[in-house]
């Protein structure tokens, strides 16, 4: 009777995790932009905004009205909380047009992998860009406590010990021009961690329906570099 139970719950469990998956794919509200004509998008805002020539419009009362409803970003954006990277005018996009998600280094906590999903799931966002920076400080923090050390909190120990793994070709290399090399490798570490952890984000990607974009941005030029 044990044994019967078992098998029983087992099969409940495993029919309902299939179940689950199927009907994500089932209800999720897919946006009108593939992640082609989405990365596009944002190519060409970059471009605005390195030769001076932004939009004007997407900001205004009438705009924020047609928000009031609801939100469909076109894509998301997973970047370091770097003051100096701020996606929106990088990319010269307006209100509601992408979803940005924000941590030091790019760093996958719960409440960033849960935001994506969302963004993935329920907003209709077919592309997630993995954006580092030049010179970017969670990268170097990282590095420096690579044979061991504080980072100066028990969460800043958290936060590089989840970038160690993706920089430890670097430990006894010298650093690169503005960590140049180590934040790409950052970056594509990240995208991997992403799709590790997240069966939504590895199932919407492996279906077609969702791309993941790497890039990197120069901090001199403005230029979104992407790989």
């Amino acid at each position: 009777m044990v044994l019967q139970k078992t098998f029983v719950l087992i099969l409940y469990l495993f029919s309902f995790q299939t179940f689950s998956k199927e009907a994500a794919h089932a209800v999720r509200l897919k946006g009108e932009l593939n992640p082609e004509k989405s990365l596009e998008l944002l190519k060409g805002g970059n471009k605005r905004y390195t030769t001076t020539h932004p939009r004007h419009d997407g900001f205004g009362s009438k705009d924020r009205e047609k928000l009031v409803s609801g939100q469909k970003p076109y894509a998301i954006v997973l970047s370091c909380s770097d003051s100096r990277v701020p996606p929106e005018i990088v990319f010269d996009q307006k209100l509601g047009e992408i979803f940005v998600v924000r941590t030091a280094g790019q760093s996958l906590d719960y409440a960033a992998i849960a935001s994506i999903e969302y963004g993935v799931s329920h907003l209709g966002s077919n592309l997630i860009v993995v954006m580092g920076h030049e010179s970017c400080g969670a990268v170097k923090a990282a590095l420096a406590t690579l044979k061991g050390g504080d980072a100066g909190s028990p969460w800043l120990n958290k936060l590089v010990a989840d970038l160690h793994p993706h920089l430890k070709r670097f430990t006894e290399l010298s650093q690169t021009d503005g960590v140049l090399v180590e934040s790409w490798a950052n970056v594509e570490g990240v995208a991997h961690d992403l799709l590790e952890r997240s069966e939504v984000v590895r199932s919407l990607v492996e279906s077609g329906d969702v791309r993941i974009q790497n890039a990197l941005y120069h901090l001199g030029s403005g230029q979104v570099e992407w790989r």
